[in-house]
């Protein structure tokens, strides 16, 4: 039986290559090929997935983080096809994970002009695509800080998150720039720049912001979208996806970025499909595997392709909600490594989540192989 192990990292507890390791080295069988096949959604740890399949450099340098706080980043150079590709994972740089606690205040302080000083100097190493990765951002600033990084004059903006200070936006100087070089973001988010589901309100809670803080945002980047509209003839309301991190997806395809889905991206560039369709039967898996999932996630982008050529799949997760909805259909079989009752910290631990992993893989496999 040949088996291809293609789980999601555990965020803050295992990842995709570590999870993918402990199945396979469990698994009892003597027979057929055991496939370790890193997998990321355009989430953390994306980059080193690429990596692991395509080989690379990392290119390292110091930014300023999303509170202007300098900070060793790095993103990889690699090939794809032919093309000289950068991958720049925005939690890098502008990453929720790196505040301590997102409040109102962080939120009005936070830019994403780091991100910006990242694509820049990607830019500058002769390269033909840039790939973008939008989850997990911390600030809400309608990519402003990305655009004025990249040189758009923002007129009346002061420090801190340029949203909330910008009357005009002028992109003459950057429009030009990126004529050479393919921009590609990353992102599994389709919601538009501004209004109930824009970047201000449907995700600025999460971001610490507050109730006042969120609509006058909102407000702002209504206002800016309207004033772009009539000044380039780009309207970021109808572009899907222009919400994303905060509006920084709506920033890039002003660029003229081209969106597509982070699990599309990143199984097209590691072969995802291929090893599928070589395989007998697949594992994958996230830390959470809920109704949600569906919305883009690894474990349901892989069950998907397993779908697609009749293959056996089986999901592995920290958690599971009881009811997984129309996912069923795709994930008929998911299981939990919990043993019994346990904290959350403690299920976090890394050698615990592993351990776990072994052990619910090694009695799948008893039942699977004797089937």
């Amino acid at each position: 039986m040949d088996i291809v192990a293609a789980i999601d990292s555990f965020k803050g507890s295992a990842t995709s290559l570590e999870l993918n390791q402990a199945v396979l080295d469990a698994w009892q069988s003597t027979e057929g090929k055991k496939v370790n096949l890193p997998v990321a959604d355009g989430g953390e740890g994306t980059a080193e997935v690429i990596h692991h399949a395509l080989g690379g450099t990392w290119r390292q340098l110091e930014a300023i983080d999303l509170l202007f706080r300098k900070k060793i980043c790095r993103y990889l150079l690699t090939s794809y096809q032919g093309k000289k590709i950068a991958v720049i994972e925005s939690t890098e740089v502008i990453g929720i994970d790196l505040l301590t606690q997102p409040t109102d205040q962080t939120i009005r302080l936070a830019s994403s002009f780091g991100l910006g000083e990242l694509v820049k100097d990607a830019q500058n190493q002769d390269v033909d695509q840039i790939i973008v990765t939008l989850g997990g951002s911390g600030c809400s600033d309608g990519g402003l800080g990305l655009l004025q990084s990249l040189g758009a004059r923002l007129e009346g903006v002061t420090e801190g998150n340029p949203l909330l200070s910008t009357k005009k936006i002028d992109l003459r100087n950057l429009q030009e720039d990126f004529g050479e070089v393919e921009l590609l973001i990353a992102a599994d988010v389709t919601s538009p720049y501004t209004g109930a589901q824009g970047a201000a309100r449907l995700f600025g809670k999460q971001k610490g912001g507050s109730p006042e803080t969120l609509a006058f945002l909102d407000g702002q980047a209504v206002r800016l979208a309207k004033q772009l509209a009539t000044d380039y003839g780009i309207d970021l309301d109808r572009l899907s996806g222009s919400g994303a991190a905060g509006g920084i997806g709506g920033a890039l395809l002003l660029l003229g970025a081209k969106m597509a889905s982070g699990f599309t991206v990143v199984s097209q560039l590691i072969g995802l499909e291929e090893q599928i369709k070589k395989s007998d039967l697949v594992i994958t898996g996230e830390g959470r595997i809920d109704q949600q999932t569906i919305h883009g996630k690894v474990p349901y982008g892989v069950a998907r392709l397993a779908k697609k050529y009749g293959k056996t799949i089986i999901a592995l997760c920290g958690g599971r909600e009881k009811d997984l909805g129309e996912l069923a259909k795709f994930l008929p079989s998911v299981f939990s490594i919990q043993l019994g009752p346990i904290s959350l910290e403690e299920a976090m631990r890394h050698e615990e989540t592993l351990t776990k992993v072994s052990i619910l893989s090694e009695n799948l496999s008893r039942l699977v192989e004797n089937e």
